[in-house]
């Protein structure tokens, strides 16, 4: 008898919670319309007017025996991740040098 009393709360409990769901969001509605396209983006491809290069090339490096951040050379950061290096610029004039691989106001020295 007490197991039957069980199967029967257990039941209204299903309805009672079924029938409490809110249904969110409502009716779909049109949205705009395919995308528009908002003007050029300031990205880097290749080179920009100025000839700047890219801020993020990729190259290779190995994680396992390379160190994980270097200098490529006086003024450019590696980054060596599982997948590749990152060459990043030292961009900031007030640190314009890579030194032991962060950006830095005093260069390395083979770059002095």
């Amino acid at each position: 008898m007490a197991v039957y009393k069980i199967v029967v709360l257990f039941v209204l409990a299903a309805f009672t919670t079924a029938n409490c769901q809110v249904s969110q969001g409502g009716a779909h509605t049109d949205q705009g319309g395919p995308h528009q396209v908002q003007g050029p983006r300031n990205t880097f491809i290749g080179s920009d007017a100025l000839g700047v290069q890219n801020p993020t090339n990729w190259t290779t490096c190995d994680i396992t025996t390379d160190p994980k951040i270097s200098c490529h050379d006086c003024n450019t950061r590696l980054i060596c991740k599982p997948v590749g290096g990152i060459l990043k610029i030292c961009r900031d004039p007030m640190r314009p040098y890579c030194n032991n691989g962060i950006c830095s106001a005093i260069p390395s020295a083979g770059c002095a």
